[in-house]
């Protein structure tokens, strides 16, 4: 009969609420030790290591790129509105989110390091918040030469001992690499 509880009935359900528990247990067991592992002495945890344990390059690359960065930010958010050419409006706008964005991770690759980075110039943005004369023309110039020298940057330092320095090197390198190139046809196109 439907309804009743027969003892069949209550055996079922105590052992499904077991087998329930049981593998629950299992999973949260599962669950914890994927999300903590443990470090292995062949696999030693970078993160954390201090600025002292860095060469000069290191330390000198972390600081140029964040203030290359911030450099770009400030050019680029100085022109956008100023700017004549199409391709020059959405170049600086690039410029402005893939550099906010890199220097996002390069604040935590270099906190994580210990390696405290240089204050903004906000001179920077000041004196090209005032330029004047052609603005698409001195960007793209000013554009072109910041990023072939961020290039040569980011090639050194994705040869660096430090497998996180060089890891942020090379995965930000390609971006690098399209900015100067649409850089360079800015700068066909401005003259």
């Amino acid at each position: 009969m439907v309804g009743m509880n027969t003892p069949k009935t209550k055996i079922s359900r105590r052992v499904a609420a077991a087998i329930a528990a049981s593998l629950c247990s299992s999973l949260f067991a599962q669950t914890f030790a994927q999300t903590t592992p443990t470090p292995t002495p062949e696999q030693p945890p970078s993160a954390g290591a201090k600025a002292g344990s860095l060469t000069h390059h290191d330390r000198a690359f972390l600081k140029k790129a964040a203030g290359a960065g911030m450099k770009e930010i400030d050019i680029s958010r100085a022109v956008l509105d100023r700017l004549a050419n199409r391709h020059g409006k959405d170049l600086a706008q690039m410029m402005v989110t893939d550099h906010t964005a890199a220097n996002e991770e390069l604040m935590a690759l270099a906190a994580s390091k210990g390696v405290t980075l240089p204050a903004e110039d906000v001179s920077v943005s000041a004196d090209w918040a005032k330029k004047t004369g052609d603005i698409d023309r001195a960007y793209a110039k000013e554009m072109v030469s910041d990023h072939v020298g961020a290039v040569k940057l980011f090639e050194n330092a994705s040869q660096s001992a430090d497998p996180d320095i060089a890891a942020f090197a090379r995965k930000t390198l390609p971006t690098l690499q399209h900015h100067l190139a649409m850089a360079q046809e800015l700068a066909k196109d401005v003259n």
